[in-house]
């Protein structure tokens, strides 16, 4: 009887150590992979962070770190809600990590990811002939940009700087045959970039991936002294016109105006922005640092345009972008879609990007328009840009 209750134990713990482990979601850094349409793999990376039974994870590029907090867990499926962009992954956990989908909008991606993984292209240290750090012209078609990356131990970070914005975080490295990787995942966002060094002043086989089927091709060459269109240049006001008539309601659905008592005397800056804008939020995170700053001779108002037109609708995806950014200041809901702005803005002239900022001086005239946003992705671009708007801002204060 002993011998049979001990086969009997034996054969109990061999299959209990047989059965299939139950999946485990690993915190830690991980490395997460989405494939195009024509299967290039885009790569970032993540931190997945567990206390008090609350799960959140941090997406990566470089020193930028982006929490996300909307996750929930259903058996082994895991849904991820990106706090802005109208992006989601919805997963399934797995023995060697999680798979499913990225969903923005009309598109889905299919995407990968490991666990106690941190590099993002190459696992193995490498040796490139070439230093990609530096000032790039690049050449997409019709389109040019520039390209301002650093170099450290081997990791290329930067972005690339267009007219109407930056592309903002990317991180990548060259590889030991010189060639060139960088990506970019902001949570809703997605961008590869890859080319071939072919000198220490020339890039090959330029290729710009953005979301899932967008490819652009060119060159690029090093350009120290590459500049862009002056973006105070692009956007006016038409003529006849010195300040904008809108009237549009805050949060709590009070109408405001620039005729308000409340900027009388007072240097205002308007944002023309929106939720889905990612450069938006970068700004948002700027003039919050200005207002805190220059209160109470400074006042900042952003002009929300988001694409449902109802208030309510509106004012629940401009709320996403006021609780991420920790904006303070006045938002108003203007009712219009971004496709509308010359409907809700008839007074501006040549308009092209978002976000758009104008100075309005103590008068409640329009002293100067800035297209676009220059963020910290940028290195010096965004320095040299901070204290030109801090100059001039403090320039219209001492009037």
């Amino acid at each position: 009887m002993k011998k049979i209750f001990a086969f009997m134990s034996l054969a109990i713990l061999l299959l209990a150590s047989c059965a299939p482990k139950e999946p485990v979601l690993t915190p830690g850094v991980w490395r997460a992979v989405l494939l195009t349409s024509d299967s290039t793999e885009i790569p970032f990376n993540f931190e997945l962070k567990t206390a008090e039974g609350d799960t959140t994870i941090e997406i990566i590029t470089g020193d930028y770190r982006y929490e996300v907090k909307e996750i929930e867990k259903r058996g082994d499926s895991l849904f991820i809600r990106m706090p802005l962009f109208s992006s989601s992954f919805a997963l399934n956990l797995t023995n060697e990590g999680l798979k499913g989908e990225f969903i923005r909008n009309s598109y889905k991606m299919a995407v990968a990811a490991t666990p106690n993984q941190e590099w993002r292209f190459l696992d193995e240290p490498q040796s490139p002939a070439y230093s990609a750090a530096g000032r790039w012209l690049v050449k997409l078609g019709e389109k040019e940009l520039i390209g301002e990356f650093a170099e450290s131990a081997g990791k290329v970070t930067g972005s690339f700087l267009s007219p109407s914005g930056d592309y903002r975080f990317f991180e990548g490295l060259v590889t030991s045959d010189n060639k060139l990787m960088m990506s970019c995942f902001d949570g809703g966002f997605i961008r590869l970039f890859t080319a071939d060094m072919i000198s220490a002043d020339s890039l090959a086989n330029v290729k710009m991936y953005s979301g899932f089927s967008t490819l652009e091709e060119g060159t690029a060459v090093r350009k120290e002294d590459a500049v862009l269109p002056d973006a105070y240049a692009v956007t006016g006001m038409k003529k006849g016109y010195k300040t904008l008539g809108f009237s549009f309601p805050n949060l709590d659905g009070k109408a405001v105006s620039l005729k308000d008592e409340k900027f009388r005397d007072k240097v205002v800056i308007l944002q023309i922005s929106g939720s889905w804008c990612p450069n938006c939020l970068d700004e948002s995170k700027f003039l919050g640092e200005m207002l805190d700053k220059y209160s109470p001779n400074l006042e900042i108002v952003c002009l929300a345009f988001e694409r449902p037109e109802g208030f309510e609708e509106a004012k629940a995806e401009a709320m996403k972008l006021v609780n991420v950014a920790g904006i303070k200041y006045e938002v108003l809901i203007t009712g219009h879609s971004p496709a509308k702005l010359k409907e809700a803005l008839p007074e501006l002239e040549n308009f092209k990007a978002f976000p758009t900022t104008i100075f309005i001086d103590k008068k409640g005239a329009v002293r100067r328009i800035h297209s676009g946003f220059t963020g910290p992705g940028t290195g010096i671009h965004y320095k040299n840009f901070v204290q030109e708007f801090t100059t001039f801002v403090e320039g219209l204060i001492s009037e």
